[in-house]
């Protein structure tokens, strides 16, 4: 199968867990179905273990992108998931930093207008998200505005649209498959028969 294949069903499969979980934890969270944070509904079982399913799979699929930042990111999606987002500031932490890390990889390499559109749009969509965040924490004063508005709506446009931006980084011909350099490494051979070599060159 190829890589942009895969990766595009696996975007589609996240964008509907997000939507499933978004309906089940906001009606418990504000009675009624307005949009919350996402990182609350997804910290919520069950949703927490199938999150942490995809973050783990999208781990081992960023080998095959080559690209140390690109499994950073990944790999910080995937413990900000892991620690608790209501007890310390652990999560956000994570969740910046990872999300700094893929923006930061996936930003235009070619003269693509769609992919640099795509790209900028990602960081309007972030900043407004960023904004709202800051005031919903600082300014907000009663519960609902905090934890239910139609702004956190910037949110989960920031995420889908960052996760899809990998895109444009996958090559149109990879094909998803086990070929990493380390597990087919070929046979280190003993000390003893180096060191046999060794000697035969030096006489």
């Amino acid at each position: 199968m190829k890589f942009r294949t895969a990766w595009l069903y696996a975007w589609t499969a996240l964008l509907l867990l997000c939507i499933i979980a978004l309906v089940d934890v906001s009606g418990k969270t504000c009675n009624k179905h307005v949009p919350i944070l996402l990182s609350r509904a997804l910290t919520t079982d069950p949703w927490r273990g199938v999150i942490l399913v995809f973050n783990l799979l999208a781990v081992g699929s960023s080998f095959e992108l080559n690209s140390a930042l690109m499994f950073t990111g990944f790999l910080g999606f995937l413990c900000a998931f892991l620690v608790s987002m209501f007890q310390t500031n652990a999560h956000n932490a994570l969740i910046f930093v990872s999300a700094f890390c893929i923006m930061y990889e996936c930003y235009p390499t070619s003269s693509d207008n769609v992919w640099s559109i795509h790209w900028w749009s990602t960081v309007v969509f972030g900043i407004a998200c960023s904004a709202w965040l800051m005031y919903s924490e600082y300014v907000c004063t009663t519960d609902m505005c905090a934890e239910c508005s139609w702004w956190y709506i910037t949110e989960y446009l920031f995420f889908w649209s960052m996760f899809l931006l990998l895109l444009w980084k996958i090559p149109e011909d990879k094909e998803l498959r086990d070929d990493l350099d380390f597990i087919n490494m070929p046979p280190v051979q003993s000390t003893q028969k180096t060191n046999s070599k060794k000697k035969e060159m030096m006489f």
